[in-house]
């Protein structure tokens, strides 16, 4: 039996699952903008989520993207979506992710 991820981390932590070369990562996410930024990806799902979209909450979008695909090795898809005066980003969840609790 494996212990699970979260505990002992506080009531405010996210497990999750999903497959990284083919082998099943468990992780806990604890910082309350990663949760909320992978939140948003997973029911965005292709639609994905811009910062504009997400203005409320997350500051600073691009670096909670940054973490989850280099701390937790999901794959983010960054879309340049271009508009009147430049362009902004949208972020898609590419690896299916199960929401352990």
């Amino acid at each position: 039996m494996t212990l699970h991820p979260c505990l002992n981390k506080g009531n405010k932590s996210l497990t999750i699952r999903h497959f990284r070369n083919g082998e099943q990562v468990t992780a806990c996410i604890v910082a309350p903008t990663l949760i909320k930024t992978l939140l948003a990806l997973v029911n965005t799902g292709e639609k994905g989520v811009t910062a504009l979209e997400a203005n409320s909450w997350a500051f600073r979008i691009s670096s909670y993207v940054y973490s989850l695909r280099h701390d937790y090795g999901l794959n983010i898809l960054t879309r340049k979506e271009e508009h009147e005066g430049g362009w902004h980003a949208r972020y898609v969840l590419l690896t299916p992710v199960t929401i352990v609790q």
